[in-house]
């Protein structure tokens, strides 16, 4: 009985692993400055569409939500919102840094965010992906 539990819990575990794929995730933090609304930075974070939708930009894999907090288990948060930035692969990533920062196609964009909000990197997930989001 127990080389039957064996066999199915490796099968499960093997499928399991063939459906899933490593990411890179990264949360920052950030507070809003003075005369800056949610509204202004969400109708600002357009232009990150804009720069890698355009037809100078090579690497258009790239994923950013906005994330206010509601409901917190522990004290209030001390940013007003989280960014979560997210890319598909660690090749996806290196490619995007490469435009972003490297080849400077991102600088403009991140001197008007910085006008706008003060934002820090809190940490980098490595992000196993289970289930894909299937779109609306």
């Amino acid at each position: 009985m127990s080389k039957k539990i064996f066999l199915c819990t490796l099968i499960l575990t093997l499928s399991f692993s063939l459906d899933t794929h490593s990411a890179l995730s990264e949360v920052q933090g950030c507070n809003l400055k003075k005369g800056t609304s949610m509204d202004d930075a969400i109708a600002f974070s357009k232009e990150v569409n804009e720069i890698q939708d355009g037809d100078g930009y090579n690497e258009k894999r790239f994923g950013q939500l906005f994330m206010m907090p509601v409901i917190e288990q522990t004290e209030a948060s001390e940013f007003d919102f989280y960014y979560l930035n997210f890319w598909g692969s660690y090749q996806i990533y290196g490619n995007d840094m490469s435009e972003w920062a490297d080849q400077g196609k991102g600088d403009d964009f991140m001197k008007k965010l910085g006008q706008m909000m003060n934002c820090r990197s809190l940490n980098l997930f490595d992000t196993v992906v289970t289930r894909e989001y299937p779109g609306d």
